[in-house]
């Protein structure tokens, strides 16, 4: 007889992949010695089925984070996971079932287009001198791609000075560009600085916030909230930025946490009591791929209820500063270029929903050269392989209306 816990976990797996119809126990086998092993908090080995199904329970519930390894900003790393992030286990699975992939926004795969305002303006005082302090180190330690970025980037201040203009605040021009290519965005604005790590003007965002929220809905993106990075470890702190972004925004939906600081277990409560319909924070730092071993949304695991989160979580697949940022894989945008064209073949043969993220930073053709244009690239690569490019939103809604409700993770 199988356990009702076991009923409940290997169900949520096989609904969240799209095999509702397949039965536990008879379509796909209930293997006692891979669920011991899961319980024992090792990952079952084995490709069949049954053994697999086990598997995926690991890897969706992040059952490899409950160890608490993190790095110095409380995140779990690709470098500490067991997975190979491009290549999903559960979608492995679901090709093994004769499970088709679902069809996202009527395409083949959809993409949600997303941006972190961390910095809405750069150029203040401080970041002038802060960008010439780097200048400076770059070529006392002979680097000399960072060099010429600051240097290009520090000469593009007067010009700005004098139209009034900075190479952070392009959202007209970025939304401007979606909607002529038919693409839906989201943009995760802050709401509250708590800590050195949210940025260097809180006072300067305080100010923007509002003309921020209304550009960017006048554009026709969707807004959602950032949690600022104390809120991720205070709930009463992303309470107030929650409301103080909604009450200048309307009923915001979505979030994600300043520097992916998302535990699953730990943070995803206090989204899902906020209201918040989906969140996009599960994502790694360090590579491109999917932390939860799978390429579509999903209804995360509670371990404290034995259910579902009320929420869906959109895995984040990429992010620009994976690609570019000397910390991670340091590369340019004609070396990143061929990474991310990858990632949407492995798509187009695959299914899947995921998102992207691009910050403005990465739209500034002096300080970042090439990334703006490498954005767009993708957008088109994604239309010319079949795909489709939506908000986090709309991504987020089409897939709550196909995963069964929380609730139903409570019936064995």
């Amino acid at each position: 007889m199988i356990p009702v816990e076991i009923e409940r976990r290997a169900r949520w797996v096989l609904d969240t992949i799209g095999a509702s119809e397949l039965g536990f126990g008879d379509d796909v086998p209930y293997d006692e010695r891979a669920w011991a092993e899961l319980a024992s908090g090792r990952r079952p080995e084995g490709d069949e089925p049954a053994a697999a199904l086990a598997g995926a329970f690991f890897d969706l519930a992040r059952v490899e984070e409950l160890d608490g390894r993190r790095d110095e900003h409380g995140r779990f790393l690709a470098a500490y996971s067991s997975l190979d992030p491009l290549d999903p286990p559960l979608e492995r699975l679901r090709r093994k079932l004769g499970v088709e992939p679902r069809r996202w926004g009527g395409a083949r795969f959809a993409v949600a287009l997303s941006s972190d305002v961390d910095v809405p303006w750069r150029w203040t005082r401080r970041a002038a001198l802060g960008a010439a302090a780097r200048l400076k180190g770059a070529v006392l330690k002979g680097r000399g791609r960072a060099a010429y970025r600051e240097a290009r980037a520090l000469a593009a201040i007067p010009l700005h000075k004098l139209r009034g203009s900075d190479p952070y605040w392009c959202f007209e021009r970025v939304t401007g560009e979606l909607k002529r290519r038919g693409a839906g965005s989201t943009f995760f604005v802050m709401a509250g600085h708590g800590r050195a790590e949210d940025g260097p003007t809180p006072e300067l965002y305080d100010r923007l916030r509002p003309k921020l929220v209304q550009t960017l809905q006048d554009g026709g993106a969707e807004v959602g909230l950032h949690g600022s990075y104390t809120a991720a470890d205070d709930p009463a702190q992303l309470a107030l930025e929650t409301e103080r972004l909604r009450d200048l925004a309307g009923q915001v939906s979505g979030h994600r946490f300043h520097y992916l600081r998302l535990d699953p277990q730990r943070n995803l409560g206090p989204i899902e009591q906020l209201g918040f319909s989906y969140d996009c924070s599960l994502g790694f730092p360090d590579r491109p791929g999917f932390r939860a071993g799978i390429a579509q949304p999903f209804r995360p695991w509670n371990f404290q209820t034995e259910r579902a989160f009320d929420l869906i979580e959109i895995p984040l697949a990429v992010m620009d500063a994976t690609l570019a940022e000397e910390r991670y894989l340091g590369l340019s945008a004609r070396q990143a270029e061929p990474r991310l064209l990858e990632l949407l073949d492995w798509a187009q043969e695959n299914g899947g929903a995921f998102s992207l993220l691009w910050h403005p930073g990465s739209f500034d053709s002096a300080g970042a050269p090439g990334w703006g244009r490498l954005f767009y690239r993708f957008v088109d690569a994604v239309s010319e392989r079949g795909g489709v490019c939506v908000s986090c939103g709309e991504l987020a809604a089409e897939a709550a209306a196909v995963l069964p409700p929380a609730s139903d993770g409570d019936a064995a």
